[in-house]
């Protein structure tokens, strides 16, 4: 989840910079735009550099006939007002505008309107020269004015704005990201579930429903094809029980006759004894099958693991007898009296599949060694033994939840991946870590740690 993090943040924060960018850009044109409109020194058709044009062309008798032209080319009238107030002369001049003038008029209209023509005034020493342009061409602004005061706190006015500006951004850059991943946070976890092949949790609804309904139906698929497995493998090792049971039995009964061969009872006791291997192997696959899609059910309980420890050990004497190996257990005095919340008959199982593993891969013969200890907080369990280890390619293998190790012939017991796949998941259920190692010199290690009640 935190690259989604950063991915999400590092789009806001560039989608931030770029809000505050266009804002300086539009503020930027808006003033250049509105300078150069408002001053009217750059654009020929502007009124200040058409009083300039038309005041040189012109005095008080009359207006030259090229600035008549211009006037007329831009649609504009002209008059100019003699001292006494009354035109002197025109160009076009509407019908409405009044040819007479006193001061109170032209102290009215010199910054504004005639007729709702917006005029602009310039001072001659003959008189006024009165440039009108049409109506709704120009706005023109009276009460031009701005008090002291108002100059002086602009800069912490600016300021301010810009403050307040930066913290709505920030504001609504936080609560976008909070919302963006309050939805996309379940929809995640869903898809690193759907990836292990476990079902997805509860999914937002609102702008993400339908990717949410995407997942759920991705999900829904998920948990029918894990129970449709689970169905087929236990259905599997219920019709292979079946016809494998009167083998071992009939197996047996053969071995057992006294009245028949030697060598067809050898070979009957062999017969039994693989049949009773294909039985654990089927066993462990259904048991995997269910541990890997959370079909098996468990029994929890308080329980002692010093004692469950030496209840596996004894086990594992009982099962292999006539094989040179020995046991060791070692549990410091913290360590016998703890206590942890577990089905014992699968951590009794987890525990015996690693102790098999290192008996059936050393047939010459190893040293088992157990150790038990604990901390504030866990109880960790350290199975050892002193034989001839595990390659880094099988190590590699097992850790990539391979249900055989890369060592496989044609002996059913060198294919003990599966088992140790079995005490992996039955450590993980419970909470637990567990991890595989093995020396360059021999040897093989496998800890186990597990919460302490």
């Amino acid at each position: 989840m935190k690259t989604l993090h950063s991915y999400i943040a590092r789009n806001l924060a560039s989608f931030a910079a770029l809000i505050v960018g266009l804002i300086v850009m539009n503020a930027l044109v808006f003033g250049l735009f509105f300078f150069d409109a408002i001053g009217g020194k750059t654009r020929e058709a502007s009124p200040t550099s058409l009083l300039d044009f038309v005041e040189g062309a012109s005095d008080a008798s009359g207006v030259s006939a090229e600035a008549e032209r211009e006037l007329r080319s831009r649609r504009i009238w002209a008059m100019f007002i003699e001292a006494g107030g009354d035109c002197a002369w025109s160009v076009d001049l509407p019908e409405e505008v009044p040819r007479h003038y006193g001061l109170q008029d032209v102290a009215r209209f010199s910054k504004g309107y005639i007729a709702d023509y917006p005029v602009f005034v310039r001072t001659t020493s003959d008189g006024l020269l009165v440039v009108g342009y049409p109506q709704d061409s120009f706005m023109k602004i009276i009460s031009n004015y701005i008090p002291i005061w108002a100059v002086r706190a602009l800069p912490a006015f600016a300021t301010t704005m810009v403050v307040l500006d930066v913290t709505c951004l920030f504001l609504v850059f936080w609560f976008s990201k909070r919302r963006i991943l309050s939805g996309l946070e379940p929809i995640a976890d869903a898809v690193e579930a759907l990836g292990t092949g476990k079902a997805a949790g509860p999914l937002p609804k609102g702008v993400l429903t339908s990717l949410s309904e995407s997942v759920a139906r991705a999900s829904e698929l998920v948990v029918k094809q894990n129970e449709a497995r689970v169905d087929w493998i236990a259905g599997i090792s219920h019709d292979i029980r079946t016809p494998l049971t009167l083998i071992m039995g009939n197996a047996q009964l053969i071995a057992q006759d006294g009245s028949i061969a030697s060598e067809t009872a050898d070979r009957a006791s062999v017969i039994s004894a693989q049949s009773a291997k294909i039985d654990g192997l089927v066993n462990d696959l259904n048991l995997a099958s269910r541990l890997e899609y959370d079909a098996q059910p468990f029994h929890m309980a308080q329980s002692r693991l010093a004692e469950v420890i030496r209840k596996t050990a004894a086990d594992a004497i009982n099962a292999s007898k006539g094989k040179d190996f020995s046991i060791e257990i070692e549990a410091d005095g913290a360590a016998e009296g703890a206590i942890v919340e577990c089905d014992e008959r699968l951590i009794r199982r987890a525990m015996g599949n690693v102790i098999q593993n290192s008996i059936v891969h050393n047939p010459q013969g190893c040293r088992v060694r157990i150790n038990l200890s604990t901390t504030d907080t866990d109880a960790r369990i350290i199975i050892e033994d002193d034989g001839v280890g595990m390659a880094a390619r099988e190590l590699q293998t097992l850790s990539e939840r391979q249900k055989r190790s890369s060592r496989v012939d044609e002996s059913l017991d060198r294919r003990h991946g599966l088992g140790l796949q079995i005490a992996s998941r039955v450590v993980r259920a419970h909470g637990g870590r567990i991890s595989f190692s093995s020396a360059a010199g021999g040897g093989f290690k496998t800890t186990m740690t597990l919460p302490l009640r």
